[in-house]
């Protein structure tokens, strides 16, 4: 792996941090709303599934950028292994990549909630926003 520059990792850490956590409050939110006042069917058993697996890993994204942020301080008064600032940034670059997938999977599947018509065209929206994620980001999935 090329070493990446401190202020490059801050930097990253420092956007994923703020949108993994308002994803995350998102899922949650939709997570909840899903098992309170929904009954059982199998696109509701996808909903929650996939918003617990968007929150929970969206929220591993904002930990690890948080630790990346407080272990890349400039003032820091011990040293850091690098392995661990690895395994940080992948941590949060496969939390925050899962958890928008998660999310994007849950919105789709949100549609079907109310009928077949609008299953399909929530599906639709979602698949091209996850090409769009594929194609539009740096890390690749």
């Amino acid at each position: 792996m090329i070493e990446l520059n401190h202020n490059y990792v801050i930097a990253v850490a420092e956007q994923l941090s703020f949108v993994s956590a308002f994803l995350g409050g998102i899922s949650a939110t939709i997570l909840v709303t899903i098992v309170v006042f929904t009954s059982p069917n199998k696109s509701v058993s996808g909903m929650v599934a996939s918003s617990a697996l968007a929150a929970c890993s969206l929220l591993i994204a904002v930990v690890a950028s948080w630790r990346l942020i407080i272990l890349l301080h400039p003032t820091l008064p011990i040293s850091v292994e690098p392995s661990l600032i690895k395994v940080l940034w992948n941590a949060m670059l496969m939390g925050y990549g899962l958890g928008f997938l998660s999310l994007l999977v849950s919105i789709g599947l949100s549609g079907w909630l109310r009928s077949r018509k609008s299953g399909l065209i929530t599906t639709c929206i979602a698949l091209v926003a996850v090409l769009f994620f594929v194609v539009a980001t740096p890390f690749g999935v």
